[in-house]
């Protein structure tokens, strides 16, 4: 299935790696397409035989489909380890998220299992832009019950999507605390696991990408499982969250990623810590604020750089052209 692309990019984040010292680089071609060269304390300044460049591209253009396919199994009824049931968790987190970022996704909702068995989830919310409020309805009305289903859910939003006539880039968000099961009709439990990453195959395959999500112990005990899927959906890393502080987190970046604009930018490296981290607006330096009212910082367990305040204002309005994240010292980029 062909899907219409996106216009072209308009804001581009360029990773500076590797760069020695301040003001090391070349010419960049970045923003609306014009080089950032010379000199100057700003990026781009004097080359550098070990600066690698590598851009990370915020779409722009006609809002992406983010189609959120979450696990309401039985299992989701049981504790994290900080007490919390996971239900309530997962409800208050894509609630905050969907209202947060309505205006710059088609967010939809497709919920599995349906009832108490094995069924399919079928989608209770239709793609569509400002969609929190039928989104968090459906939230609010649904407890956690079944077995978990994957494999014909993922089906059921590839066949979805075929009647999907937006002109956005299409994503899939799974979000589960479990392997697949449900192979068997007499019997939940029988893995489908196989089947499922197979499915997510067949989304790549129309061009629709899913990013994975495993929230709590149980699943995040199986990486190679959830990295396979992640694979297959072709979105990089899978996320893993444990706790409400990292399911929030997790939910921000993969928003953030597919937004129109967006303030947060996923690294393709990780930094040991913040401090090996130069960052701009255009030429204009930006400092780091673990406060969150200003300037930018970097979430570890997402690997993702976020700004705030101010800086995220001139982003969302249209003021900067482009982003440059420079990385300090030098080395082979990871």
């Amino acid at each position: 299935m062909s899907r219409h692309l996106p216009p072209p990019v308009h804001l581009l984040a360029l990773l500076l790696a590797a760069a020695c010292g301040a003001g090391s680089g070349g010419d960049i071609t970045g923003g609306n397409g014009s080089g950032a060269d010379g000199g100057g304390g700003g990026p781009g300044g004097a080359n550098s035989e070990c600066q690698q460049v590598e851009p990370i591209q915020m779409a722009t253009g006609d809002p992406a489909d983010l189609l959120l396919v979450v696990d309401k199994s039985g299992s989701m009824d049981d504790p994290l380890q900080t007490g919390e049931r996971k239900w309530p968790v997962m409800r208050d987190a894509l609630t905050t998220v969907v209202e947060q970022y309505e205006n710059g996704i088609r967010f939809g909702l497709m919920l599995y299992p349906q009832g108490d068995s094995c069924l399919a989830g079928t989608v209770g919310a239709q793609l569509a832009m400002q969609n929190a409020g039928p989104i968090t309805g459906q939230l609010d009305s649904t407890g956690p019950d079944g077995g978990t289903p994957t494999h014909t859910t993922l089906a059921g939003a590839r066949s979805y999507y075929g009647s999907v006539t937006s002109p956005g880039a299409r994503y899939v968000l799974l979000a589960t605390d479990g392997e697949p099961n449900c192979g068997d009709p007499n019997d939940d439990e029988a893995p489908t696991v196989t089947e499922s990453i197979a499915a997510i195959g067949d989304l790549r395959g129309d061009d629709i990408m899913t990013f994975v999500l495993g929230f709590g112990g149980t699943v995040n005990n199986h990486p190679d499982t959830l990295q396979a899927m992640a694979d297959a959906g072709g979105t990089g890393d899978y996320f893993a969250a444990n706790s409400p502080e990292e399911l929030a987190a997790a939910l921000g970046a993969i928003a953030g990623e597919v937004g129109l604009p967006s303030c947060s930018f996923r690294l393709d490296r990780s930094p040991t810590d913040p401090g090996e981290l130069t960052v701009y607006q255009d030429d204009q330096l930006v400092s780091q604020d673990p406060s969150h009212q200003s300037g930018w910082d970097w979430d570890a367990g997402t690997n993702t750089l976020t700004f705030y305040g101010a800086d995220c204002d001139a982003i969302l309005g249209g003021q900067t052209d482009s982003v440059t994240i420079q990385f300090g010292g030098c080395g082979e980029v990871e």
